[in-house]
């Protein structure tokens, strides 16, 4: 959980130049030309135009990603304990809460997100599949066990 990029964090994404990298300033052209050249570059590292399809993500302030994954760590010992205590109905909550966080505000294209969702995926598909033990045939293998000595 700790190396999840989170869609909040800004990264130049891709090779070659785009409209977001510094454009390069000559050493043999005018001084004016190169202070020009000089002040565009800041000005595009200022400011940054772009489409935004989950506010809710983009507004997490940095400082707060830290506490988006102790939530998403303790969702998921939430998820455990409650399996372990044979609580499948509020495993299958806590994973379907910790999936849901996860493509809210965890990058989808990034290769670390994508393999935690399949592992996130699989682990939901288990908990969907087996019952757990009915107390009857425990007490049954018990009564069985204890015949048998």
């Amino acid at each position: 959980m700790d190396d999840l990029p989170p869609l909040n964090a800004v990264a130049m994404r891709g090779t070659g130049l785009n409209a977001w990298q510094a454009d390069p300033v000559p050493a043999d052209a005018p001084w004016w030309e190169r202070a020009l050249l000089t002040v565009r570059n800041e000005a595009r590292s200022l400011v940054r135009v772009g489409r935004i399809e989950r506010p809710e993500a983009i507004l997490l302030a940095p400082d707060q990603t830290y506490f988006l994954r102790e939530n998403l760590k303790l969702k998921l010992l939430n998820a455990r304990l409650s399996l372990l205590s044979r609580q499948v109905d509020v495993t299958r909550t806590e994973l379907a809460n910790v999936a849901a966080s996860l493509n809210r505000y965890f990058d989808p294209a990034s290769r670390r997100t994508q393999t935690a969702a399949t592992q996130l995926q699989q682990l939901q598909a288990l908990v969907k599949t087996t019952e757990p033990p009915r107390i009857d045939d425990t007490l049954a293998a018990l009564a069985t066990a204890a015949a048998g000595r």
